[in-house]
């Protein structure tokens, strides 16, 4: 069975929720996972240390993990389309991101208030 995507319905419920101040960025030390958020008018997905959303990895000498959406619907369309699977991080070399504190369809659902 294929990965089932968001779907649209959820994606903008966590739109909504992320544009009334609500974020998905676990707070502890270290790396925390991937995160959510709306901030300086902008949806960013991105790497979270230390509860801190990063715009850059200074862990280490991989890229940048981060995405800007500038507006609604664009962010909206890419979250839809998303799954659990997809947002894994298993095509990263390293096993310690692999499926490690990532944003997941039930992460969402509590973002939302619909678990």
């Amino acid at each position: 069975m294929a990965p089932r995507p968001y779907g649209i319905l959820l994606a903008e419920q966590v739109a909504d929720a992320l544009l009334a101040g609500r974020r998905l960025v676990p707070h502890h030390r270290d790396y925390c996972g991937m995160g959510l958020a709306y901030e300086a008018g902008t949806f960013v997905y991105a790497e979270v240390w230390d509860g801190q959303l990063q715009g850059l990895n200074t862990q280490d000498q991989r890229p940048p993990v981060a995405l800007f959406f500038a507006t609604r619907p664009e962010f909206v369309q890419w979250l839809s389309r998303q799954t659990d699977a997809a947002l894994s991080r298993r095509e990263l070399v390293d096993s310690f991101y692999w499926a490690n504190q990532t944003i997941t369809r039930q992460r969402l659902l509590q973002l939302v208030g619909a678990s």
